[in-house]
C-alpha cells in the first residue's frame, strides 16, 4: 500500500521533522508567476524552510538532494529561500505594527493625552531622562511610541507656559533682598543665574550668548521688572559684575564672596609648602652624593645654597599659613572662642594687620596675593554693614529685658557662640561638637523659664543666619541645574535654552526640599509666594486626571 507519492530518489532519509514533511507533500496548487511554474506553494514553502535553516543545523548534502529531487539549480533554490524569508518577515512586520497600534489604542483609552504629558514632564524633571531614553521608558511602561520631536515640542510648549507664569509671579512679598549671582555654561554659552540665598528662590535664570557687563545689566533689569527689590548682590568677583550694576543703574551693596578670596590664599600656602618640600628633596639628593662619592667642593656649595633656601622657604611657609588663618579670622562674623559679634572696625583692623604681615614675606607668590587682597577689603566686609543696624534694633529689645548690661552682653555672646559653633558643625568640623554642646546647654539655662529670652535668642539666631557672605547659594543651584542641561542635548540655541530654563526655574521653585532646615517646603513657600497650587504641572496647565 502506497502511503505517499514517490518523487525521484527517496533512498535518503533525513532527520525529523524534515522527513515527515517531505513524505506528506502531495503537490498542491501551482504558484502563479515565476520561472518554475511546476513548483506549487507547498513545494516552495518546503524548499524555503529547508534553505532558511541555520547553516550549522542544516544536514550536509540536503541542498544537493533538493536540486536532484526538484530538478533545479542551486541558485534557484537559494532564491526561493530568500523569497520565502522576505514574505514571512513582511507578514510578521505587518502583524507587529498592527499589534503596536492595537496596544497604543488600548493605552490611549486608559491614558489621556494630559496624563501622558505629565508623565513626560515628570521624567524630565526631576527624572533627568534624556529624549532618547524617554522613548524607551514610554515603550516599556505603556507600550507607546513617541519621537524625540514630540518630546521636544512638548518641552518647548511647557517652557513658554512656564515663562508666562514666571512673569506673573509677585516677588514683592520677599521684600528687599540680597541676591547671589553666578553663571553656568552650556558649551560656550553662559546661563546667568540670580537666587535668593535664604529660601533658594530663583529670581532670574537667563540664557545668554556672553557674560559681558551689558548682558548682566539686562539680566538685573529683567529681574527688577519682575518685582524683585535688590538691596545687595553676593558674587565671586568676576570682572564684569561691577560694571553691570552701573549699566543697569542699580545702587546695591556688593558682597565679595569671602570663600573664594581666602581660597586664593590657601592655594598660595600650598604652593609655598610644596616649594619648600622640593628644596628639602634636593638637599637629600646632594647629601647622598656627598656621602657616597668623592668629595666635591662644587656639590658642597650647592648643598649650602639649597639648605639656606629650604630653611627660608620653611619659615615662609609657616608664616604664610599663620596669616592665612588670620585672613579667615578677619572675615568672621562671630568669634567662636568668645561669641563676640564683629563690626567693620574690628575686622578692618584684623584685615590690615594681616596684609601688613604678608607684606613682610619676600616671596613672589605672596606679593601677588597681597596685591589682589589689598583692593578687596571694602567689598569683603559689606555683610557687617548690613548686620549693624538690625543688630542695634535687637539690642534695644535686649537691654529692656536684661537690666544689668553685663548679663545682656553675656546673653548675646552665648547666643552668638551657639550659632557659630553649630554653623561649624554643619560645615563638617566635628572638632567643635563638645564646645557646641556646652554652649547650647548654657543657652538653655538662660531661656528655660524665660519666654522673652527664648524669643530674643531665636531672633538673634535668625538674624545671624540671614547674613549673606558668599555666593554659594548660586553655585548650589548650578550643581542641580548642570545634570538637567547635560540630559537635554537639543537645547543648543538661545531660544530653546531659555524655554528649558523657564521650565527648570518653575519646577525648582515649586519642588519641596526633602531634608535639611527647609525640609517639607518649597522655595516659593519659604519666600511667601503663592501660585495657587504646590504642583508645578498643575500650574503649567497639566493637572492630574
Amino acid at each position: 500500500m502506497t502511503v505517499y507519492t514517490a518523487r525521484g530518489n527517496t533512498a535518503t532519509t533525513w532527520s525529523e521533522p524534515t522527513e515527515s514533511i517531505w513524505q506528506g507533500l502531495t503537490g498542491g496548487p501551482k504558484r502563479v508567476g515565476g520561472k518554475r511554474t511546476d513548483l506549487g506553494i507547498a513545494e516552495r514553502l518546503f524548499i524555503g524552510a529547508v534553505m532558511n535553516q541555520p547553516r550549522g543545523q542544516r544536514p550536509w548534502g540536503m541542498v544537493t538532494w533538493l536540486g536532484e529531487v526538484y530538478r533545479t539549480s542551486r541558485p534557484t533554490l537559494y532564491r526561493i529561500g530568500e523569497q520565502t524569508k522576505e514574505s514571512l518577515e513582511a507578514e510578521q512586520g505587518e502583524k507587529c505594527a498592527e499589534g503596536i497600534a492595537q496596544r497604543e489604542e488600548a493605552v490611549k483609552q486608559k491614558m489621556s493625552e494630559n496624563r501622558l504629558n505629565r508623565t513626560i514632564l515628570t521624567l524630565t524633571m526631576p527624572g533627568k531622562v534624556s529624549g532618547r531614553n524617554m522613548g524607551d521608558c514610554l515603550r516599556e511602561a505603556f507600550g507607546l511610541e513617541r519621537s524625540n520631536g514630540y518630546v521636544s515640542g512638548l518641552l518647548h510648549e511647557a517652557g513658554r507656559k512656564a515663562g508666562a507664569v514666571l512673569d506673573r509671579v509677585e516677588h514683592q512679598s520677599m521684600g528687599a533682598v540680597v541676591l547671589a549671582r553666578d553663571e553656568i555654561f552650556r558649551g560656550r554659552n553662559p546661563n546667568l543665574l540670580l537666587v535668593e540665598p535664604h529660601s533658594l528662590t530663583i529670581t532670574g535664570l537667563y540664557a545668554a550668548n556672553d557674560r559681558e557687563a551689558e548682558t548682566w545689566g539686562c539680566a538685573l533689569l529683567l529681574t527688577q521688572g519682575r518685582g524683585v527689590q535688590i538691596r545687595g548682590l553676593a558674587e565671586d568677583g568676576c570682572i564684569p559684575y561691577a560694571a553691570s550694576c552701573r549699566a543697569a543703574g542699580l545702587e546695591a551693596a556688593i558682597q565679595r564672596d569671602v570663600w573664594h578670596t581666602v581660597e586664593d590664599a590657601h592655594q598660595v600656602v600650598g604652593d609655598v609648602e610644596r616649594e619648600a618640600l622640593r628644596a628639602i628633596t634636593a638637599i637629600a639628593k646632594l647629601e647622598k652624593r656627598l656621602t657616597t662619592k668623592r668629595w666635591q667642593e662644587e656639590t658642597f656649595q650647592q648643598w649650602v645654597s639649597q639648605n639656606e633656601q629650604a630653611e627660608r622657604l620653611l619659615i615662609q611657609s609657616g608664616q604664610v599659613r599663620f596669616w592665612y588663618e588670620c585672613l579667615w579670622d578677619a572675615v568672621e562674623m562671630v568669634d567662636w572662642r568668645s561669641g563676640e559679634i564683629r563690626n567693620r572696625a574690628i575686622n578692618a583692623w584684623l584685615w590690615n594687620e594681616t596684609l601688613a604681615g604678608l607684606r613682610q614675606i619676600d616671596h613672589p607668590r605672596v606679593r601677588k596675593l597681597v596685591d589682589r587682597l589689598a583692593d578687596q577689603e571694602d567689598e569683603l566686609l559689606t555683610f557687617l554693614d548690613g548686620l549693624a543696624p538690625e543688630l542695634e534694633t535687637w539690642q534695644v529689645r535686649l537691654v529692656h529685658h536684661f537690666i544689668d548690661p553685663d548679663w545682656a552682653a553675656f546673653f548675646q555672646a552665648t547666643v552668638a557662640q551657639v550659632w557659630r559653633l553649630e554653623h561649624a558643625l554643619r560645615n563638617g568640623h566635628p572638632s567643635f561638637a563638645k564646645s557646641a554642646a556646652l554652649a547650647r546647654q548654657l543657652l538653655n539655662e538662660f531661656v528655660v523659664d524665660d519666654p522673652v529670652a527664648f524669643h530674643l535668642a531665636q531672633d538673634l539666631l535668625t538674624l545671624l543666619e540671614q547674613v549673606v557672605r558668599t555666593s554659594c547659594a548660586a553655585e548650589a543651584i548650578n550643581s542641580v541645574l548642570r545634570p538637567f542641561l547635560e540630559s537635554r542635548r537639543e537645547s543648543t540655541d538661545q531660544t530653546s535654552r531659555q524655554l528649558f530654563l523657564n521650565l527648570f526655574t518653575l519646577w525648582f521653585n515649586l519642588h519641596k526640599f526633602e531634608r535639611g532646615p527647609r525640609s517639607g517646603k518649597s522655595p516659593y513657600q519659604l519666600a511667601g509666594i503663592d501660585l495657587g497650587s504646590d504642583d508645578w504641572l498643575t500650574v503649567l496647565g497639566y493637572p492630574p486626571d
